[in-house]
């Protein structure tokens, strides 16, 4: 039989846990909180010099300009059928396309390698106008901070004006980059005479919008072979006159509703002799919204279709509630303020089909759309900018010398951005030209838009750790945007995610792709005064360093799986048209990847 033991059981248990070695401290770790679980609901809190790092310009900058120098990008191009060679890609599209006031633009576009996107791939797309519209003339400018302290508290920079014959475009360009052709700006708000908002969008969010459309039969012009008419659940609804605006007193249900942060609008609007068609979109890439809309496959064709549209829209009191002074925000004030309204229905997938005797009715999928309201037009309205995106643009002289090499006759002279511009004490907007939509750099990398897109393959080596689910099927993060920011892009959720204030969205945004687009163009990106410490400038440059070497082996995962989706160029290219969360996250969501 074993020995029996004492009643205090193992003498070990008594024993203390060593304390290891003691020559030898423990190592000196990053300032600022970085939790060890880094599970969902921890937050990194980062220094101010850590934060001060990785805002600075400077690095975007140089990055871009490495970029430039060592040719680490190529064209988008496409094959000439008829020539046989390739030539650079061009997309033919509109700005706010189906309402009174589009404005043709096209763009073309640069590849970067990288290994962060499911394509291998990160694009840059250049938006320029063809059309320019008139926007008015700028006859003052509100940027003593003196005399306006209020105006600065609130980043903001108010201009006075003559209107253009295309003025009332304004009220469509919230976020829009605008330029005299020196001086350009992100336009923030549009005030009337008053100085209250001229325009206030909301967004639908318990109740989506929904249109029902009713056909009679024997108005339906055929373009396919349609047996069945339930054939038609998942084709493509095209009302040609999607933008609708109109007097509020005309709607059928206009109704007001109040709450502590937000205001409502439920309303139901109805139409009737309205000229529509049915498109296929089997074979179509980009979405309906980024392409002519014309160009898709016809099913059928009516002009005596009748509609009903209805839903509940949402704004944000906060928004506008500076604009008001003491005077509380409320929906019957606002209702006071707007007369009229307008909406948009972008081409909708059908969910359902009901056939009767001599009609056929569709349902659409419900989906998120904004109403946008707007006071009385008095010929007197203030355009409001955000102070701290302002850009002057010049010929590239020093001391009125021009010291690059002359081209061809006709091209394009080196222009000088000047990204550094202080509204409060540098003079803005002085040339006395029209005002009209400035040419635009967007990119699909983070960096530059604030949002990650999904990437479903990795091309990590078997070495080297997988990226996470949550980068691979991005989905909302604990500090993302409010619940209002983000009522368009939660739908895309796993398809898409953005972290981009709306501080961001108003600002200059640039990136390192994008700045290397620009020298690209002949555009010289003036070096940022926003320069790192010292030390995180050595790292940068070791870093740098290693990034380059490594881009030869980018591009041949580029080569390899650039056709594979084109998600980056959709979403790039949503960017340049300046649609918002809501209408990027449907642009996104009816995309043939």
């Amino acid at each position: 039989m074993p020995r029996k033991q004492n009643g205090f059981g193992s003498p070990k248990s008594l024993g203390f846990k060593g304390a290891g070695r003691v020559d030898k401290g423990k190592g000196v770790g990053a300032p600022g909180s970085y939790p060890r679980n880094r599970g969902y609901g921890s937050s990194v809190t980062r220094t101010v010099i850590e934060k001060y790092n990785l805002d600075s310009d400077w690095t975007k900058w140089r990055k871009g300009y490495e970029y430039y120098n060592q040719a680490v990008w190529y064209r988008l191009q496409d094959l000439d059928e008829f020539s046989g060679e390739y030539k650079d890609t061009q997309i033919q599209s509109k700005l706010y396309q189906g309402t009174p006031y589009e404005v043709d633009v096209v763009f073309d576009g640069f590849k970067f390698a990288t290994k962060s996107a499911d394509s291998n791939n990160h694009y840059v797309m250049k938006r320029t106008t063809v059309s320019s519209p008139d926007l008015g003339v700028v006859t003052g400018v509100y940027n003593d901070p003196f005399k306006y302290p209020e105006y600065k508290a609130n980043k903001e920079i108010r201009v006075a004006g003559n209107p253009g014959a295309d003025s009332r475009l304004l009220l469509q360009m919230i976020g829009e980059r605008i330029t005299d052709g020196e001086t350009e700006a992100t336009l923030n708000y549009v005030l009337n005479s008053s100085e209250h908002p001229a325009v206030y969008v909301g967004k639908t969010f318990e109740e989506p919008t929904e249109v029902k459309v009713r056909i009679d039969t024997s108005t339906i012009l055929l373009n396919q072979e349609l047996t069945d008419p339930q054939e038609l659940v998942g084709k493509i609804v095209w009302i040609k006159d999607f933008f609708v605006e109109k007097d509020i007193n005309k709607f059928p249900e206009f109704e007001f509703i109040d709450a502590p942060n937000y205001f409502g609008v439920r309303s139901v609007d109805k139409a009737s002799g309205v000229e529509l068609e049915v498109l296929d979109p089997a074979d179509e890439v980009l979405p309906p919204s980024l392409y002519d809309i014309s160009t898709l496959p016809s099913v059928f064709t009516t002009d005596s279709a009748t509609y009903t549209v209805s839903g509940l829209h949402i704004f944000q009191k906060d928004l506008y509630q500076r604009y008001f002074g003491k005077q509380y925000l409320t929906g019957d004030v606002v209702a006071g303020e707007v007369s009229s309204a307008s909406y948009s229905i972008f081409p909708f997938t059908i969910l359902g089909v009901k056939a009767g005797d001599g009609f056929i009715e569709l349902t659409s999928v419900p989906f998120t759309s904004e109403l946008k309201m707007y006071s009385p037009p008095d010929g007197k309205a203030v355009l409001v900018f955000t102070d701290y995106s302002f850009t002057k643009l010049s010929i590239d002289e020093y001391n009125g010398n021009y010291y690059h090499s002359l081209g061809a006759p006709g091209s394009s002279p080196w222009m000088l951005l000047d990204t550094d511009v202080n509204p409060w004490m540098d003079e803005v907007f002085t040339t006395g030209n029209s005002l009209r939509p400035a040419t635009v750099y967007t990119c699909s990398c983070p960096n530059h838009s604030h949002a990650i897109l999904r990437t479903p393959q990795s091309t990590q080596d078997d070495g080297q750790r997988k990226v996470n689910r949550q980068r691979r099927y991005p989905l909302p993060t604990v500090l993302g945007k409010s619940d209002f920011d983000s009522i368009g892009t939660n739908r895309a959720a796993g398809l898409m995610e953005s972290w981009e204030s709306r501080e961001h969205r108003m600002g200059f945004k640039m990136c390192k792709h994008s700045i290397a687009a620009m020298f690209i163009d002949k555009i010289k990106v003036k070096e940022p005064n926003t320069y790192p410490t010292s030390e995180a400038r050595q790292d940068f440059e070791e870093k740098l360093k290693k990034e380059i070497e490594e881009v030869a082996e980018e591009f041949a995962y580029s080569y390899k799986r650039g056709g594979i989706t084109t998600l980056e160029v959709i979403f790039a290219l949503a960017q340049g048209l300046n649609l918002d969360e809501v209408e990027t996250a449907y642009v996104m969501l009816n995309s043939n990847f």
